[in-house]
């Protein structure tokens, strides 16, 4: 080998180490740009679930905010859709009965009150999951977490109100300052504002299960059908709480 030849391959190696990985980069950095899009674009997952739980109501019928002597059977169906890792929407139809009965007041229990109904909301409320993990990673493996969630949303509501008295005839004057149902407003719709909390358990990437309790104000008087022969000035109120449990129905992990 000649001299010139060596010394051009002195030059040459340095040379080329520098310039290979500038050569290289674009095509590496765009390889996982495209891989990472193409994640990105299937990270929006979709779940079926339900609620079984419980509901309760306060109102003119109800001396305590909650009175757990009331509660009953509530159930549901959602639809969640992950906008990101801790932002998510859910479409919710929830029903379930609420009661009220002045017995079970100390200080209401002279007027002999009392009534049932059956809730049907429809609703749409935004969640946020602050300690949310990625679903699924890059590679593919399943996320367990444990997450508090906080939600808030909007919605309208279904009931048809059956109140009572059933005190003493003589008292009847007393207590009943108009006909019941008032109005003889028989089905009634409102306006309901879901605001809650609950713990989401993101459990497997099929199944998510959760608890959570929220609160419903109805922003009027006529939910249990006693407003005048009440206090006109409370608010009534009711509450969904329960267990869930959710499928997702893409597979968002799965390459293209």
């Amino acid at each position: 080998m000649t001299t010139n030849t060596k010394q051009t391959l002195t030059v040459a190696k340095p040379l080329l180490l520098i310039l290979l990985p500038i050569l290289i980069f674009p095509f590496v950095a765009n390889a996982q740009f495209f891989y990472k899009a193409q994640y990105k674009r299937y990270q929006h997952y979709m779940e079926l679930g339900l609620m079984i739980g419980a509901t309760n109501y306060s109102g003119d019928v109800a001396e305590r905010d909650i009175e757990l002597k009331q509660t009953d059977l509530g159930f549901g169906a959602f639809f969640r859709y992950h906008i990101s890792q801790k932002i998510h929407v859910k479409a919710q139809y929830y029903s379930g009965s609420i009661s009220g009965d002045d017995v079970n007041s100390p200080t209401l229990n002279g007027r002999k009150f009392r009534f049932y109904t059956r809730i049907h909301e429809v609703a749409v409320v935004g969640e946020w999951i602050p300690l949310a993990l990625e679903h699924v990673t890059l590679t593919g493996i399943h996320n367990f977490y444990v997450s508090p969630y906080f939600f808030i949303g909007i919605g309208a509501a279904n009931s048809k109100p059956e109140p009572e008295y059933y005190g003493l005839a003589s008292d009847r004057a007393k207590y009943l300052r108009t006909s019941l149902p008032e109005n003889d407003i028989v089905n009634r719709y409102f306006i309901s504002m879901p605001i809650g909390l609950g713990i989401r358990f993101d459990y497997s990437e099929r199944l998510t299960f959760g608890i959570e309790g929220g609160w419903r104000p109805v922003y009027n008087d006529n939910l249990d059908g006693i407003s005048i022969n009440g206090n006109p000035k409370k608010g009534d109120w009711y509450y969904f709480m329960g267990i869930t449990a959710s499928y997702f129905i893409n597979e968002p992990w799965r390459p293209l």
